[in-house]
Order: structure tokens, then C-alpha cells, then sequence
């Protein structure tokens, strides 16, 4: 319930003060649940993510978050996960048709490049089958870069890529030569809707 509502609040804020803008709507798998995965320079970003996306997702938020009293709160009422013994509970969202929401970088970036990323959803899109959505977000950093308190009222834009697919792996341990075949696919497709702006 708490989510929908934080849903409601952040759709009128993003429409009213930052003019949010969602592009690709129509990439985002009609008949089975995904994956989601999207840049990260600003704390922003999971506020802009959740209004963006039609559909519930069950974001992963760093666990060092949790040691903020109203943060722990928060991420609770909207059933959020803990980095770091997230991938079982993830594991379980995926079969029962939930989305997951991540990341990949591990952290904001700083300089509002992006970085590497990391091998958690490359390897639950191996062990789900379930598609990888990539999305990029544009304004954030000019908005609220790290070690700011106050975002900059400016436009922010959400762009939604096509899906990826990556072939469903049934051995418990998957290769580290196929993993970073799939991390490196959602990284360049993340990178490729960024530098297209």
C-alpha cells in the first residue's frame, strides 16, 4: 500500500516541479516480469525510477542506508531490499512475477560518469531467464549532485530501453566469462541511451 501511495506523491511532484519526462514506455515487457537496471549519480535517482514505472518494483538500496532511523523506516513501508543478502529474496520475487530493481554500479557516482557494474543483475537474469531493463536518467546530477542537500528544480528524463535477454542458466554456479558477457550487454546498452542523450 505504502508504495502506491509514495508513487502517487512522487508522479505529481516530478510532473509539477521537474516536468518528468518517461521515454519508452512501450520497451517494457508486457507478458512476463523483469529486471530493472539504470545509472546512478543521485540520490535522486530510486525517486525518479519509482514514478517512472508503471508497474510495482522491489528496489535493492544499500544496506549502510538502513542505519538512518526514517531511512530504515522508509524502505520498509515500501518493502525495499538490503544489498548483500538481497539475491536470494530476488531469486524468489523473480518466479513469483515480481521486478526487481537495481543499481548495477553499486553506489552514486560522484562525477556523474558511469562506472562499472557490478555482476548481480547479469546473474539474476542467468538464473531467472527473466529480461534485463535497461533505462538511463538524465537531470539528476545537474539536480542533486553527491554532498548536496537541496536538488536544483530543473527537468529530469527517464529513458526506458529495449529489453535484454539473457539465456537462462541451470548450473548453480555460472561461468565468470558468461557474466561478464552480461554485465558488459547491460552496461553498453545503459551507456549507448546516455551518450545518445
Amino acid at each position: 500500500m505504502w508504495y502506491w501511495v509514495l508513487k502517487v506523491i512522487l508522479e505529481i511532484l516530478g510532473k509539477v516541479f521537474f516536468k518528468l519526462k518517461v521515454e519508452g514506455l512501450e520497451n517494457i515487457p508486457k507478458k512476463t516480469n523483469f529486471i530493472i537496471v539504470a545509472n546512478h549519480v543521485s540520490f535522486l535517482d530510486p525517486l525518479v525510477m519509482i514514478p517512472s514505472i508503471p508497474q510495482k518494483i522491489y528496489c535493492i538500496a544499500l544496506r549502510d542506508l538502513y542505519k538512518i532511523k526514517w531511512m530504515s523506516w522508509f524502505l520498509y513501508m515500501t518493502e525495499t531490499l538490503p544489498s548483500g543478502s538481497s539475491s536470494n529474496k530476488a531469486l524468489s520475487l523473480l518466479k513469483k512475477g515480481r521486478n526487481i530493481g537495481l543499481f548495477p554500479e553499486g553506489g552514486v557516482s560522484r562525477d556523474g560518469r558511469l562506472k562499472e557494474f557490478r555482476r548481480g543483475a547479469a546473474l539474476l537474469a542467468f538464473k531467472t531467464g527473466k529480461p534485463v531493463l535497461p533505462c538511463a536518467i538524465f537531470g539528476t546530477f545537474q539536480s542533486l549532485p553527491f554532498g548536496k542537500r537541496l536538488p536544483r528544480i530543473i527537468p529530469l528524463k527517464v529513458r526506458i530501453g529495449r529489453p535484454i535477454y539473457l539465456l537462462k542458466e541451470f548450473e548453480e554456479q555460472i561461468d565468470d566469462i558468461r557474466l561478464q558477457e552480461g554485465i558488459f550487454q547491460i552496461r553498453n546498452s545503459v551507456k549507448e541511451m546516455l551518450n545518445a542523450g
